[in-house]
Formats: structure tokens, C-alpha cells, sequence
């Protein structure tokens, strides 16, 4: 599949500030109440926007910021009208003003987290490719459950599910590649497989698609995991009709970011069943009281703003919470801000053949110069000075979504082939240093590795494939477009081909 390479240089740290969420990737206020046609227009003339300094490093999706080292800062969902996920990258984390001006924000109560179980669902009939025979497509037709109310899908069943091949439409091997780690994301598979998935629907203003790409995307993975007799290969055609619409870059048939339409659909998930109906009245925030708050009680409050636009449980599942602290190297005086994010999208050293995970994880965490025209303005100073950013991790997601900055936005357009060597099992993120928040509370979380993204070859060509661990049975399989084999020596799994990894948190 040819391939087109990231159209941003994550170097750029300026951005615009955004008081509601700042910091790892999203996008400006302003991006949030345009539409989704112009999303498309959006990436298709490859604008960026990067006026004012901020600490924003990743093109936002949401309400929720995204980090990524090397791209100039870019709204990833400005043209939706709700709250946008990003992922945390960190050339695009809002660099804050350090100012103490009040902005207003949304007031919000604590969310209710919902627990779900695994739901009955029974095995279709015979079926097309393109028919939905658990979910109706239409938003104005409702959910068919076809399972018994009373009945509950146990993990037994599952087990010799899931092992299905994607047909590739025509360059959609990054689409497949992503369906396929989420597939194996057991906590969003058992949220899909549930019997009252449609009450979680909205259909409200809040949601751009109103639930018909929960829908679609359920119907999806009814067939995925609970094909008939001898069926292997699916068709993700109505699927992907769908997800053009909400994001009209991937109407066609070019080549397209793994990481990017994980993005995206994870953002158009989150409207689909955010618990906000309404939007929110917005309220006034005083900086300056905040700043007299515990930096445990700031981030809370930073998270509940943030969840009264946006609450759902693909948050619960993939939401996690970034500390940005800029200092002013005049006057030391610290502004703090608190961002959330989809993924982290870390930095690999351009001047190694192999690294570690842990190395990459710490590069991206590390204490960062601003200078000359990123100098951001100091509310003590009152006027431009030399700053330094550090990012940190204040609350950690139940799925850690960690992409491999491989493509640089150089005049060279090249890949990065570096070695990343990653922890199957156990990665621990409390043996690193400075990575955690002085403020984070709890035991820090160990995680293990579930899936991976792979992207093979260059820049303007290339394919992608999906290594998983199957939620069930814990054996790993990979994934090539309809082609599904067992992978028998683990040793495999680990190769510089290495692109998204998605860590599970384990339990105890």
C-alpha cells in the first residue's frame, strides 16, 4: 500500500492557549464549533495552526489534549461540535501562558462511571459482508438485539471468537490494522457485545453521528466475534462508508496514518455514547483562586470540566491526564495545566539505531527550553521570557496507547527504522524518572502489552498489519488484511516495525 507520510513537523511547540483542557494534544477552543466537512478541508489543504504560545503538542480531538514530539500543533478534531479527545504529543501540549487571567469554564459535577458486563448476543444467521444484522445502520432505525435479555455471553464462547480476517477495500490496511487492536481491546469488546448498548446511544446535539458509528462499529465486531461455521474473512465496507462521513478524509481510497484514524474514531465512539446531552453552560474560573488549590484538587477539577462536555465510556477506557508545568527561567514563577489524552506520542532519538520504550517514554518526558520565538509571556514578568516545559503523567488510562513517532516532517519526509525495544509484560512506569506527577495518587499501574499497529516499508509506501494478544485466550495472533495465523514465538512480536502499541493496565 503506498503511503503518505505525517504532514507535520512535531517540532513546533506554539500554539494557541486553550484554558479549558492545555497541554497534550487539543485542539483550540476555537476549533470546536466547526463542522465536519471542514475537518476534512482541514487536513486535505494540510493546515496547521500555530499562533500564540501554548503548551499544546499534538493535534487535539476534543476536549482532550494530544501529545506528539514532532508535529506543529493541529486540531485533529477541530471541525467537530463537541469535545475532542487528543492524544498527547508532545510538540503540541499547550506551552500555558503563564498569566493569571480569568477564562470561563464549564462547571461540572462528579461523573457517574458506569460498570458493564459481558451481554448475551447470539450467533447471526447467515449474512452478507455489508448487512448489520445486529445493529440497524439508520439513525432512526433502532438496535435489533437478536441475543435472549436473560441470557449472558460467557467468556467460554468468546474464546474461539475473534479470529477474523479484514478485507482490504483498496489501501485500507491502516483501518484494518486498528479495527483489529481494538477488536482485542477487551473492556471496549464487552462494552460492543452488550444487550442494552443502544441506551447508551446518544442522539443528542452533543454527537455528530448521533450513534449510527457506535452502531456500525458494533455491528462490526458482532461479526467479528460471533461468525457462523467456517466464516474467516469480513468485510469492514459499511463500516468504513460510516466513518467517512464523520470524517470525510477516509471517504476514498488513499493512503492514510494508522495512528491518525485511531484518533478519529475513537473520538467519533466517544460522542456516539458520551453521557452529555446537553451542552454545558459555561462558568467562570478564576486562575489566580485555582492557583491556591492543592495540585491534586487542580487536576481533579480539570478533569471534571473537561468530562462535562465529555463523558463516556470510551473515556473510562482510553482517557488518561497529563500535568504540564511551564517555569519562567527569570523569575521561576510556575503555571500548571492539566490536559487529557487519547494516546502519547513519544519521541524516538534521531541518533540511535535501537532504544528502549522506557527511553523514548523519558525523552518525551523531559524538561524542554523555550526560547526565542516560543518564549511565552510571564504574568509576573509581564512580558516574553525564557521558559522551561515538562510534561507528566497525572492520571493513568486503563489502556495506554503509546505511537512511535517514526515519521518527521523534515524536508526529507523519512522514516525513522529505529529499534524499539518493548516490554510484552510489566512495563512499569514508576522506574522512570520524573514521569509520574509529584501530585498522582495511588499505586502506579504496571501494564501489559495487547496490541500493536506495525507499519512496514517507507514514507510513500508501505503496509500495515496488527499483532494481538486475544483477550480471551492470551495467544498472540497477527493480522494481514483477511490473512489470520497464529503467532507461535513471541519473539517476533518485538521489530522495528513497531508503530502504535496499546498497553492494557493490570489488575491486581
Amino acid at each position: 500500500m503506498n503511503r503518505q507520510g505525517p504532514r507535520y513537523d512535531l517540532t513546533s511547540s506554539t500554539s494557541t492557549h486553550s484554558s479549558i483542557y492545555n497541554g497534550a494534544s487539543r485542539p483550540l477552543r476555537s476549533v470546536t464549533n466547526t463542522n465536519v466537512a471542514s475537518l476534512g478541508k482541514h487536513f486535505q489543504s494540510d493546515s496547521t495552526n500555530t499562533s500564540t504560545i501554548t503548551n499544546s503538542r499534538t493535534r487535539p480531538l476534543s476536549r482532550f489534549n494530544q501529545l506528539s514530539s514532532e508535529r506543529p500543533t493541529r486540531t485533529i478534531f477541530p471541525t467537530i461540535q463537541s469535545t475532542r479527545l487528543p492524544s498527547q504529543d508532545r510538540s503540541n501540549i499547550q506551552t500555558n501562558k503563564i498569566a493569571n487571567n480569568s477564562y470561563t469554564e464549564p462547571y461540572i459535577t462528579n461523573p457517574t462511571v458506569t460498570v458493564y458486563s459481558i451481554s448475551s448476543a447470539s450467533r447471526p444467521t447467515n449474512y452478507t459482508d455489508n448487512e448489520s444484522p445486529i445493529l440497524k445502520s439508520s439513525s432512526n432505525e433502532r438496535y435489533t438485539n437478536q441475543s435472549s435479555s436473560s441470557s449472558v455471553t460467557n467468556e467460554s464462547r468468546l474464546s474461539s471468537g475473534g479470529l477474523c480476517g479484514l478485507q482490504n477495500l483498496g489501501n485500507t490496511c491502516f483501518m484494518n490494522s486498528v479495527l483489529q487492536c481494538l477488536s482485542n481491546t477487551k473492556p471496549l469488546l464487552l462494552f460492543c457485545l452488550q444487550d442494552d448498548l443502544e441506551n447508551h446511544l446518544n442522539q443528542s446535539t452533543t454527537s455528530v453521528m448521533k450513534g449510527v458509528l457506535m452502531k456500525e462499529y458494533a455491528n462490526l465486531i458482532h461479526k467479528m466475534w460471533l461468525l457462523p461455521e467456517g466464516r474467516s474473512i469480513v468485510s469492514p465496507s459499511s463500516f468504513k462508508n460510516t466513518i467517512g462521513k464523520f470524517a470525510p478524509r477516509f471517504t476514498g481510497y488513499s493512503e492514510q496514518d494508522s495512528q491518525e484514524f485511531l484518533r478519529y474514531l475513537l473520538q467519533g465512539l466517544s460522542e456516539d455514547v458520551n453521557r452529555v446531552s446537553q451542552k454545558p453552560t459555561p462558568i467562570t474560573i478564576d486562575e489566580k483562586q485555582e492557583e491556591r488549590m492543592r495540585e491534586k484538587d487542580r487536576a481533579e477539577a480539570s478533569w471534571k470540566r473537561c468530562l462535562r462536555f465529555e463523558n463516556s465510556r470510551i473515556i473510562d477506557i482510553f482517557g488518561g491526564q497529563l500535568k504540564s508545568t511551564l517555569e519562567c527561567s527569570y523569575c521561576q514563577y510556575q503555571s500548571i495545566t492539566f490536559d487529557m489524552f487519547w494516546d502519547l506520542s513519544i519521541p524516538l532519538p534521531r541518533d540511535k539505531s535501537s532504544t528502549s520504550l522506557q527511553e523514548c517514554i523519558q525523552l518525551f518526558m523531559n524538561r524542554e527550553e523555550l526560547d526565542g520565538n516560543e518564549k511565552p509571556m510571564c504574568a509576573k514578568c509581564k512580558q516574553k521570557r525564557p521558559c522551561t516545559k515538562q510534561l507528566s503523567i497525572q492520571r493513568c488510562p486503563e489502556i495506554l496507547v503509546l505511537h512511535l513517532k517514526r515519521f518527521s516532517q523534515t524536508y526529507s519526509r523519512a522514516k525513522l527504522n529505529t529499534y524499539v525495544d518493548f516490554p510484552i509484560t510489566n512495563l512499569r512506569l514508576d522506574k522512570l524518572h520524573d514521569v509520574m506527577s509529584e501530585s498522582y495518587q495511588g499505586p502506579i499501574p504496571t501494564y501489559n502489552l495487547i496490541g500493536i499497529s506495525n507499519h512496514s516499508g517507507s514514507v510513500y509506501s508501505g503496509h500495515y498489519i496488527a499483532q494481538c494478544k486475544h483477550p480471551f485466550t492470551n495467544e498472540w495472533h497477527e493480522f494481514n488484511d483477511s490473512s489470520v495465523h497464529l503467532i507461535s514465538d513471541n519473539t517476533r512480536i518485538v521489530s522495528s516495525n513497531a508503530y502504535v502499541l496499546f498497553y492494557e493496565r493490570q489488575t491486581s
